[in-house]
């Protein structure tokens, strides 16, 4: 489903990320660990087509994706540090917004209902400007059920999540990729990701290389 090979990324003279090969499956989780400037966020970024891909090979579905950026974008989803969330519209309005932006086609109910899912229903009209961090987050991952995209990208997910909120955001990443979606993921945090099926690699001096493979533990976390 998603194949690189030889990605490599530069800023200047300085090459962040040096011949990444990475293939991916459906149904399949791929956490990338590494300390602070590795090169996490860049990869993610290349990824979701914030950043272009200059050397280098990545297909998604058979799609070129550095030469066909547009096709590619429908079928992912990027959920970074920002959550891109307009403050002064409430999280129904957001939804509104990023259904028309997408092309999707779906009632404001079943817009609701992915509120309810994530557990703002009760916040459903109030504006997102006074939304903790953990709620913005939790507003953002609805967009996931609404998209259903092909492959999700996070970067540090489970930051500002309480152990309530990380058991939920692990429920529904499994759930996810139970349907047959692809997961990248970058994250400090082995403990809360031990919950879920996935390959851990490491990303240093701007080299991938795979770590041992870990078995998923309860969702207690």
């Amino acid at each position: 489903m998603i194949r690189l090979e030889g990605v490599q990324h530069r800023f200047g003279r300085h090459r962040v990320l040096q011949g990444i090969d990475l293939t991916l499956l459906r149904g399949e989780c791929v956490v990338l660990y590494g300390a602070n400037g590795s090169g996490k966020s860049t990869l993610l970024a290349l990824l979701s087509t914030l950043l272009t891909i200059r050397e280098g090979l990545y297909l998604l579905d058979g799609i070129a994706v550095h030469e066909n950026g547009n096709e590619a974008r429908d079928k992912l989803l990027f959920v970074g540090h920002h959550t891109h969330l307009y403050g002064h519209l409430t999280p129904v309005e957001n939804l509104l917004f990023f259904r028309d932006l997408r092309g999707l086609s779906m009632p404001e109910a079943q817009l609701r209902q992915a509120l309810d899912t994530v557990g703002l229903a009760k916040a459903a009209d109030k504006p997102v400007q006074w939304f903790s961090a953990g709620m913005r987050k939790r507003l953002a991952l609805a967009r996931l059920l609404l998209a259903q995209p092909r492959l999700l990208l996070l970067d540090e997910p489970y930051s500002a999540l309480d152990s309530q909120g990380v058991a939920w955001l692990n429920s529904l990443l499994k759930s996810y990729l139970a349907q047959g979606g692809a997961l990248v993921m970058a994250s400090h945090d082995p403990e809360r990701v031990a919950a879920l099926p996935h390959r851990p690699h490491q990303l240093a001096r701007g080299v991938l290389t795979p770590m041992p493979a870990t078995t998923p533990e309860s969702d207690a976390c």
